[in-house]
Formats: structure tokens, C-alpha cells, sequence
């Protein structure tokens, strides 16, 4: 099945950003519009995507924005610039931004143990989590498990002493997001609000929402799992509230808007940007190398790059960006095929990694 084009966006100076017919990609190489547009189209062929949001960020400059496909692969109906798509766990690293944010403030420290904000009976039964730290939560050094529901008890445990391992979880993500809402005197479900006038605002974003919402109902498109319209992980009408690890909805524009102010320092003291971007954890034995809330890969010269992905099942996304170019890419796909473009893409606009 042919995927063709939806309406296929290139932001106007008009709107802050560049029109260019030639694009640098993370490595230097110069790549034509046509050239990318037919790579993407051809991806989605291939993997059977129905619709891709993906935009790249030259010179800390949004200068490529497509969107190209269906809402559904059963209607045909073609996406628009408001079509918005499941971001997984690219909301991670919104989280974590925001988070830092809290940092600046003096509203959180990031090496004092979260227990002393607030205590969390569901692991109270193990004196080792008055250890867990921000900075461990952000950096997958919790302890935690991914998600409980993966043990066979169902109960949240610890499987090493925090602070000496990584293991990906988005457990401590949301005992975090616990946290900030005490912090903030409001429930987690509501902690959209103060994402929204902290970072949607001054950033931009005008396409994101970490909840299910009237215009989310409005814009969102479709899912697909091996092949078939479906649901999978992320929220929705009968599941509409905040997950620090895995709700936002957003499409790759907006998304490059907070890539930008990662690589410029907007809204972050530099300090606390530099902690973001720092080393925290070298596991060399899972091959991870982590910063807050961003994983941390080498390019074949030896520089850093940043990257995450995002995966709910029937929706895949990812990022990837260079602070030493302030160059890089954001994608987001309606299908659960769509996770192999994270390696995909960074292949051909950065080549290799090790």
C-alpha cells in the first residue's frame, strides 16, 4: 500500500522560521527537501506507517516540517498541521525539563531524597527507597522496575540499591510526579496546568497536552497495531489523565520547540541545563549512558548526542540532536511498526553511533 503526502508543511518566516530547500543533517551532510520527503515516504511504505509528523532543526532553527499520511488507515482521511500524535515516552523528557525547572526555583533539590516531600506508602515496606533522589528518578537509577504490573506480585519493588544501577522505569517517574503536585498543592492529574504556563507558553507549544482533553479528542489521530486501527498503552477518553512517563500528545513541531530551548538553554538556568546534559549513570554492561531524562549516545568523532524514543504500542516517536551543531530531528509515527525508524533515521542523518 502507497502512504502519500497530507499536507506538507515548511513554517514561514513569518511564524519564526526558516524556509529552505537544502537541510544539514546532525552529521554536516546536506540534504535536499525532495530528498528527505521521498526517504520518509519511502520508510512509511516499507514499515506500513499511515501517517508521520517530523520535523528537523538546523542551526537551533526549525527549517523541515512534514506531515504526511491518514488519520486512519480505513478512511483515507488525510492528517493536517493540528493532527496530533501519542508521544510515549518523548514525555519524559518533557517531564524532566519541567521538573528542572522546579529545580531553579529552589522548589526542588535534586540530591535530597524525594521521601523527605512526601513519603510513598507503596514502597514504605522498604527503607531503601528513603535513598531515591530526582536525579536518580531522572536518570533510571531509582531502582524501580519499569512498571509493576511486570512483577508477578503486581507490587512496586526495588531491584537494587538506588543510586548503583540504571533500569528504565517509569514508576519513579510518576512517584516524581507525586512529588511536584504535593509541591504544588494540586493533584498529578493537574499538574497540566502549571506544564502549560512554565514551558507550553513561554516555549510556544500550542499543539501539546499531557492530558485528554476536548481539543486532543478533536485531534487526534489513530493508532495502528500489525497493520489494524487499535489502542494501545497512552490515554484516552476513558483514560484521560497525567503520566509524567507516557501521556503527552504533540506533534513533531511543537516538539522540535522544546528540542530548541534543550540546545539554547531557554527557561533552564545553565547549570541546571548542564546537569540535563551531563553524564549521570555509565552502564556499560546494559549499554546505556543517561543524562536527566535523556539517553546519551557518541557519534563516530567522539561528540554527544541526545536522543529518546517513544513507543504505547500504536504509536512510535523519537528525537535526536547535536549541541555542538544545535542540529537535529524529531519524528512521530501512527503505527507500532514505527520504532524502527528511531534507528533508521539515525543512520541516514547521522550515520552510525557507537
Amino acid at each position: 500500500m502507497k502512504y502519500t503526502r497530507g499536507i506538507l508543511l515548511i513554517a514561514l518566516i513569518s511564524f519564526g522560521y526558516t524556509w529552505t530547500k537544502r537541510v544539514h543533517s546532525v552529521s554536516g551532510k546536506v540534504l535536499s527537501v525532495d530528498e528527505i520527503d521521498n526517504f520518509v515516504l519511502h520508510q512509511m511504505d516499507s514499515l506500513k506507517i499511515p501517517a508521520v509528523s517530523m520535523a528537523i532543526i538546523d542551526n537551533s532553527k526549525i527549517v523541515y516540517h512534514r506531515t504526511f499520511g491518514v488519520k486512519n488507515k480505513n478512511t483515507k482521511e488525510p492528517i493536517n498541521a493540528n493532527s496530533l500524535f501519542d508521544a510515549g515516552s518523548l514525555t519524559k523528557t518533557l517531564f524532566a525539563y519541567w521538573a528542572l525547572k522546579a529545580v531553579d526555583k529552589k522548589q526542588l533539590d535534586l540530591d535530597r531524597p524525594l521521601y523527605q516531600y512526601l513519603p510513598y506508602p507503596d514502597i514504605e515496606y522498604d527503607e531503601r527507597y528513603k535513598l531515591i533522589t530526582t536525579r536518580m528518578v531522572l536518570s533510571h537509577t531509582s531502582g524501580f522496575p519499569n512498571w509493576r504490573r511486570f512483577n508477578k506480585d503486581k507490587k512496586l519493588d526495588i531491584k537494587f540499591p538506588p543510586g548503583t544501577d540504571f533500569n528504565y522505569s517509569g514508576e519513579g517517574y510518576e512517584y516524581l510526579a507525586n512529588v511536584l503536585a504535593h509541591l504544588n498543592n494540586t493533584k498529578k492529574d493537574s499538574l497540566e496546568s502549571f506544564i502549560r504556563k512554565d514551558l507550553y507558553k513561554p516555549l510556544k507549544m500550542k499543539n501539546s497536552s499531557t492530558v485528554w482533553s476536548k481539543k486532543v479528542s478533536a485531534n487526534r489521530i489513530d493508532g495502528h497495531i500489525n497493520g489494524q486501527v487499535a489502542k494501545g498503552w497512552g490515554i484516552s477518553l476513558d483514560n484521560p489523565g497525567f503520566y509524567a512517563a507516557y501521556s503527552l500528545q504533540s506533534e513533531a513541531k511543537d516538539y522540535a520547540k522544546l528540542l530548541i530551548a534543550i540546545m539554547t538553554g531557554q527557561e533552564l538556568a545553565e547549570k541546571t541545563r548542564k546537569e540535563m546534559l551531563d553524564i549521570q549513570i555509565d552502564s556499560k554492561a546494559k549499554e546505556k549512558v543517561w543524562g536527566l531524562g535523556i539517553e546519551i549516545i557518541k557519534s563516530n568523532d567522539g561528540k554527544l548526542l541526545y536522543t529518546h524514543g517513544g513507543f504505547n504500542n500504536d504509536f512510535s516517536s523519537g528525537y535526536l540532536f547535536s549541541t555542538d551543531t544545535n542540529n537535529g530531528y524529531v519524528f512521530f509515527a501512527s503505527s507500532d511498526t514505527g520504532y524502527k525508524l528511531n534507528d533508521i533515521f539515525q543512520k541516514y542523518f547521522v550515520g552510525k553511533s557507537k
